[in-house]
């Protein structure tokens, strides 16, 4: 994957997004499968293609001119469509994979700070030697990363259709304005025989 083996600057990330999307054609493919439902290449191509856009992204930039790294925490996917449940493990996945895109490829524009839910977690467990670090309250993060995800399907006799919009966003949490956000949508199509 080019943003895998990409260590160069700002405009090397979009000449390189500019160079993946003529290669590899439009991120909205229709894809011709035996299920509808997102899975891990959807995964791995939308988290790629939305790190590129948040590092790129000049607002984004800005904000870290102005205030150094980022404290960032993630939020897991919100989820509206219509015919499928996401799992809270899967719900992480869409973000946290992004997170650790970012975390590798801009380490100097975030900081990431654990979600709360995690830290009562991993207190509760009474792990032995392990020091959960400092009460949540101590620590405010300042954006949150987040997405939210809605489809709409469509089924006859013959066949189901898909179509996702992914839309992923970060918030300032002191003022609730949205720094960044992006979408990435997918449209997928089974044919029924397959789905018996």
């Amino acid at each position: 994957m080019i943003l895998s083996s990409l260590r160069v600057g700002w405009a090397g990330m979009v000449v390189a997004a500019m160079l993946a999307a003529m290669a590899g054609g439009c991120a909205s493919p229709l894809a011709k499968a035996r299920y509808t439902s997102l899975e891990g290449d959807d995964l791995v191509a939308m988290t790629d293609d939305m790190a590129m856009k948040i590092m790129a992204a000049p607002a984004v930039r800005e904000a870290v001119a102005r205030e150094g790294k980022l404290r960032v925490v993630i939020s897991p996917v919100e989820n509206y469509m219509t015919a499928e449940v996401l799992p809270a493990g899967q719900a992480y996945a869409f973000v946290a994979r992004l997170r650790a895109l970012l975390a590798v490829h801009a380490p100097d524009e975030f900081t990431w700070i654990m979600n709360r839910d995690a830290y009562y977690y991993l207190r509760d467990s009474e792990l032995e030697g392990i020091d959960p670090g400092p009460n949540p309250d101590s620590i405010q993060p300042q954006y949150a990363l987040g997405a939210r995800f809605d489809s709409i399907t469509t089924e006859d006799p013959d066949r189901r259709a898909s179509y996702y919009l992914c839309v992923y966003f970060l918030t300032d949490l002191r003022t609730r304005d949205v720094l960044w956000t992006d979408k990435y949508e997918l449209r997928k199509s089974a044919v029924k025989g397959f789905l018996d």
